[in-house]
């Protein structure tokens, strides 16, 4: 006599078993690499190919002078670069991740045997890079787990996405100096070398600031930042005071890419 109750328990425990992605079996790990996967493909589809965040990595580790927190800018080809904490680099410190190597870290720890006794990932809505990754590999391990914090994401735009300057000079009343550091510009239109009759320090590549009303307030001398050179020569409207400190002869209007 065929018993059709225990067929019937035996292909309900098959299909229960061979549950797909639409299905409720699914592991922590295949959980995991959907999402990896869906917020990569939400990145990718951006096509960012310039952009910079403020980064924390929280572990048990030292790295120097630099401390726990950092900025990374990331500039793709054809006129690709990396910026850490403001300053041009061939390449990231080991410890500091761009948005595409932190996919990668994501995804090693994800296909990670055994495992890890702890996993947490929080991607961003609307560009899908990781904000939080958060990883504990082993619980009989003291001192192993680590997490990165990206904060301060944005998306940088420039016509030309090839000039860096250098705020060299934070002088009073706007009267800023600027040093070319990467990038072609006319050389008519800067100073090769420049001498501050104040301090008899020397520049070279440098200019003064033209475009006043327009240099955000953030940068702070020493900064290097993205800027594209505005040939408007249209009057000004913004109040600046009248003291005065040295700069050089030629000027730039220029606008900062952000």
């Amino acid at each position: 006599m065929v018993n059709y109750k225990l067929i019937l328990f035996f292909l309900g425990f098959f299909v229960f078993l061979s549950c797909d992605d639409n299905g409720s079996n699914l592991t922590e790990r295949q959980v995991q690499l959907n999402l990896l996967n869906k917020n990569k493909d939400v990145w990718e589809a951006q096509n960012i190919d310039h952009y910079k965040l403020d980064q924390s990595k929280v572990c048990y580790c030292y790295f120097g002078d630099v401390g726990n927190n950092w900025s990374i800018e990331i500039k793709n080809a054809p006129d690709q670069f990396m910026m850490f904490n403001n300053d041009l680099v061939d390449e990231l410190p080991e410890f500091a991740l761009s948005v595409d190597q932190l996919f990668n870290q994501i995804e090693r720890e994800i296909n990670r045997d055994p495992f890890p006794y702890k996993l947490e990932v929080r991607y961003n809505e609307d560009y899908g890079y990781p904000e939080m990754f958060s990883v504990d590999i082993d619980k009989n391990i003291a001192d192993e787990e680590y997490s990165f914090i990206n904060t301060n994401f944005k998306t940088l735009e420039c016509e030309s996405g090839s000039l860096t300057g250098k705020l060299v000079l934070k002088g009073i009343c706007m009267n800023y100096v600027i040093e070319v550091v990467r990038g072609d510009v006319d050389p008519e239109l800067i100073e090769e070398t420049w001498i501050n009759p104040s301090t008899n320090d020397s520049y070279n590549n440098v200019f003064a600031l033209g475009s006043l009303c327009d240099f955000p307030e953030s940068i702070e001398e020493g900064d290097v930042f993205q800027f594209d050179i505005v040939t408007d020569n249209s009057p000004q409207s913004c109040a600046v005071c009248q003291a005065y400190s040295p700069v050089p002869e030629k000027s730039l209007r220029i606008k900062v890419c952000q």
